[in-house]
């Protein structure tokens, strides 16, 4: 219907009512929204049809972000894109490494407490050199200007990695049981760390098929009593006391997850204990033994190999 058989000459003429159910045209609430309105306020299409998006200062300058069907636009300011972009970044360098705890470490330190040693990155950048450019100029003249030498960080480090133990092996008076399969399961007190009444030279094995360099072991029960514990590795002659061991298990009288650390033989030999050939064994041996109140038990045991 054109306006003008309805008399309407100018559009200053037109007038709309804006109270009218215009929802079959898929307009609703119009004045309502344009009355509350104010400068610098967004008007999109939500879930009444039409919305009222309020301006934002923020902290400094904005952007409006549509966040897709279904959800009201916001504002956003350069602070918040650049928190948003730095944990994209972060997500995408994220990698998932399926090993027991600790997972992996750039550089290894001993802990006080379990899981183990920490994993801690070092950065290195070098420091920056400043140089100075001349140039002759007509006339003689020298000209000069400094120039700012800022070379690429390295980073530097190590990783660890930790895997189950090869064989585990109980000795009680030199009747030695294969514990291999209990060491590796998560069953709670099947390894029998030291017998229900223990005497010296009694002894726990832990084996592995390639040279490594310390002991995760978690202790279901923590023994009771009163014992010395000697850390032991076989050098192809003999049994010899392991160097600079640190035995966060206190010869099993401490539970959770605790560390065996020690430095890694240069003679370190393959043995073969309780029938387990050509690993690399270290062994818990009773040196001393006065009385036992509670045997301690494990639950289960993995090798940790530096890199």
């Amino acid at each position: 219907m054109s306006l003008l058989t309805r008399g309407i000459n100018k559009l200053s003429q037109l007038e709309i009512d804006t109270n009218k159910d215009w929802q079959s045209r898929e307009i609703a609430n119009v004045k309502a929204v344009a009355n509350n309105m104010v400068h610098g306020d967004v008007v999109f299409r939500g879930g009444s049809i039409l919305e009222r998006l309020t301006a934002d200062a923020g902290k400094g300058y904005n952007f409006l972000r549509s966040r897709g069907p279904g959800l009201s636009p916001v504002w956003q300011d350069i602070e918040s894109l650049v928190q948003y972009m730095t944990g994209a970044v972060n997500r995408a360098a994220a990698f998932d490494l399926s090993i027991p705890s600790p997972a992996i470490s750039q550089v290894s330190q001993q802990a006080s407490s379990p899981p183990g040693r920490v994993a801690t990155g070092v950065l290195s950048p070098p420091e920056p050199e400043i140089s100075l450019d001349t140039q002759t100029g007509p006339g003689g003249a020298v000209g000069s200007s400094p120039s700012l030498d800022i070379p690429t960080p390295g980073i530097s480090g190590h990783a660890a990695i930790g895997s189950p133990v090869n064989g585990a092996v109980a000795d009680d008076g030199g009747t030695q049981t294969d514990e291999t399969s209990p060491a590796n399961n998560d069953t709670t007190n099947d390894m029998t760390l030291l017998p229900v009444t223990p005497a010296v030279d009694d002894a726990y094995y832990f084996g592995k098929s390639s040279l490594w360099d310390w002991l995760e072991l978690r202790i279901g029960t923590a023994g009771i009593g009163t014992w010395d514990i000697d850390w032991e590795y076989w050098n192809g002659a003999g049994w010899v006391s392991l160097s600079d061991v640190v035995d966060n298990t206190s010869g099993f009288r401490v539970t959770g997850t605790r560390l065996v650390l020690f430095a890694r033989p240069l003679d370190w030999a393959q043995a073969s204990v309780g029938g387990i050939a050509n690993l690399y064994w270290i062994r818990a041996r009773v040196s001393t033994y006065a009385s036992i109140i509670t045997q301690p038990k494990g639950t289960r045991a993995f090798t940790w190999i530096n890199y």
